[in-house]
């Protein structure tokens, strides 16, 4: 199974078409085979973005988050930003859906949505492991595989740490269940209280590394039992507010190395 690494822009400005030629070039250059864009914050034209990407041959990953008070307006909301996100021409959609205050009919509603627009559109949507969103948990997430299994994730799973105050070795075969919808991860180092360590090259975290790389590891097993031929992982530290500062407000490391780094140890350890 290949292994295709994205690289969102989350801590990079991409506002112009000047700034998106010169990180596709960056990361070009790096060994990504792709993006992965938030369209919330994203405002370059889709034909600019479009051609940028086709002349390095590099693909795209489409993100939405899904928003309003109520089930019915995070549906409207997600039928606006599916429409937007397939003018990308993506490879798939990652979504971060429904809200972690719905009632479980309600998330169900939102998430039967998705599921009818994968059929209708014949893409893969992933729906986000994230605080914030009713995939915030173990439990949550393997009550909803359970009701609709036909689920895609996309595996946050440092959010799970930080939920969970676990490094998750207490469970192992919640995770094995869950393990088998994921299709697409974020790949952030998160610790039992915080969703992001400082620097993942530092060995004060490299107990830390180990754990993902290797919860990570089944992931791929997983996929690659169902026949997967390729999967795609986005390495994704983001700035602050994730990010430890110090007292001038400046990063305690680069967070674009930070993202470089996590790409070529599991480019190493899994290629």
């Amino acid at each position: 199974m290949k292994i295709n690494f994205h690289k969102s822009f989350w801590e990079a400005p991409c506002n112009t078409e000047q700034d998106l030629n010169k990180l596709l070039i960056k990361i070009k250059a790096e060994g990504y085979q792709g993006s992965e864009l938030f369209l919330p914050f994203y405002d370059i034209d889709k034909d600019v973005t479009l051609e940028a990407h086709q002349t390095r041959n590099l693909s795209i990953i489409t993100g939405i988050g899904t928003d309003g008070r109520t089930a019915d307006e995070h549906i409207a909301s997600m039928d606006t930003q599916i429409e937007k996100a397939l003018s990308f021409n993506p490879i798939l959609i990652n979504s971060h859906t429904g809200r972690d205050i719905f009632s479980f009919k309600d998330n169900v509603k939102i998430f039967e949505h998705a599921l009818s627009l994968e059929q209708k559109h014949g893409i893969r949507i992933t729906h986000e492991t994230h605080r914030f969103r009713p995939t915030f948990s173990t439990l949550g997430t393997e009550q909803l595989i359970k009701y609709l299994p036909d689920l895609s994730l996309n595996l946050d799973i440092s959010h799970w740490m930080v939920v969970h105050e676990s490094d998750l070795s207490d469970q192992a075969e919640r995770l094995e269940t869950l393990f088998e919808h994921v299709h697409h991860i974020h790949a952030r180092i998160g610790y039992e209280e915080g969703p992001q360590v400082t620097d993942p090259a530092n060995p004060q975290w490299s107990n830390q590394l180990e754990n993902h790389i290797s919860l990570w590891q089944n992931v791929l097993k997983s996929a690659g039992s169902r026949g997967k031929s390729i999967f795609t992982i986005t390495p994704e530290f983001g700035p602050f507010p994730y990010a430890h500062t110090d007292h001038d407000g400046k990063t305690l490391s680069d967070i674009w190395q930070a993202n470089l780094f996590m790409k070529n140890i599991l480019a190493d350890r899994y290629n």
